[in-house]
């Protein structure tokens, strides 16, 4: 395979605020945001880029630390996943223009040289989990029924390229939250009354379990889950964060992180950014936001409300923004207690966006 070609459709421009350096990228016409994922402590993002014929390319960008971005376009499919192979390669799963069949191919986004295009297979809607061992993890829970248990796809990787993709079908309990770290893949998901806890191993054999009697009803996000430390999750009662500490032995605590008066309506799959630190997105009625967790204490919480921009509501920093109404599209790790924020605004119907803006921040030292 030959490697992407670089494009200059994207200009950019840099801004240094007190938060971190802000990179707008800008497009002629509209630009798309699809996905993003770190990039040896950088972002990498894939968009769709418009031309004027109507049509769009998919491009990836780098954007490092300093806000300097460089972009590549994609000449082997759309539909973009990214994912990192076990040994942090950027990957990506594209569906290749064929008129008469839709098949997913995974390649390297980088360095294809040495890479032949690969047979595609069935496209896998899932999302990308993480790595454990020699595999890349994916998870899909079917939202159109009751009945369907998870899947998983696990990619293997021999001598750093793709060996074969296996198709796993998790047993029930269905809609699990999973967790990856150090190697094990964690399920928690609801049984009967109680919560249960299930260690797999990349072919979705069981190793342990447990179950849990736990404070809440329902969990928005796993920060953390293991047999053999604390685990930390996420939830929320009313417009109050909580987090419930799990012990070795199951016991529980319920610990009270901030009351924003507001419940979310989504979250996001936390991104690990240090040890046991976690920065989780989230949107309500009143704008969106994220914030920083490390075990169970609170760093940082910004929120939107009512701003033209985003307030830490522990420290009342303000981050100012040019533009209202943000949805915020991913949050990457960078480098080791830093991250970035994509950004681009809500526009009215009809007219196109053609920016997207990327923050580069680094959290203090508590």
């Amino acid at each position: 395979m030959k490697n992407n070609n670089k494009t200059n459709s994207l200009k950019s421009e840099i801004k240094q605020t007190s938060f971190g350096i802000l990179t707008t990228l800008i497009t002629d016409i509209e630009i798309s945001a699809k996905d993003s994922i770190s990039c040896n402590g950088k972002t990498l993002l894939a968009n769709y880029v418009s031309k004027k014929n109507s049509k769009y390319n998919l491009v990836y960008t780098i954007v490092d630390s300093e806000g300097n971005s460089e972009s590549f376009i994609e000449d082997e499919g759309i539909l973009p996943t990214l994912f990192l192979s076990p040994n942090k390669e950027n990957y990506v799963s594209v569906v290749p223009y064929n008129p008469d069949k839709e098949l997913e191919i995974s390649i390297p986004v980088f360095n294809r040289e040495n890479t032949e295009l690969p047979i595609g297979n069935r496209p896998f809607t899932g999302r990308f989990i993480g790595t454990s061992n020699q595999f890349s993890i994916f998870h899909e829970v079917d939202v159109f029924s009751d009945i369907k248990p998870d899947k998983l796809v696990a990619i293997e990787f021999k001598n750093d390229v793709i060996k074969k993709k296996h198709n796993i079908k998790v047993a029930l309990p269905r809609n699990n939250n999973i967790f990856i770290s150090n190697n094990e893949i964690h399920l928690l998901a609801h049984d009967g009354s109680r919560w249960l806890h299930r260690q797999i191993n990349e072919k979705g054999e069981e190793i342990k379990n447990r179950k849990l009697d736990t404070k809440q009803e329902d969990y928005l996000q796993i920060l953390s889950l293991s047999f053999c430390q604390n685990s930390y999750l996420l939830a929320q009662k009313e417009g109050n964060v909580i987090i419930e500490k799990i012990t070795i032995d199951g016991n529980v605590e319920v610990v009270e992180l901030i009351d924003i008066t507001d419940p979310f309506f989504n979250t996001w799959q936390p991104v690990e950014i240090a040890e046991n630190t976690y920065v989780t997105r989230f949107n309500n009625e009143f704008g969106n936001g994220w914030f920083t967790i490390k075990d169970d204490q609170l760093l940082e919480f910004f929120y939107s409300k009512k701003e033209k921009g985003y307030k830490n509501l522990l420290t009342n920093d303000f981050l100012q923004m040019d533009s209202d109404n943000l949805i915020i599209s991913s949050i990457t790790k960078t480098t080791e207690n830093c991250y970035a924020i994509v950004f681009y605004p809500m526009t009215e119907q009809h007219t196109k966006n053609n920016k997207l803006i990327i923050l580069n921040h680094k959290i203090k030292e508590q």
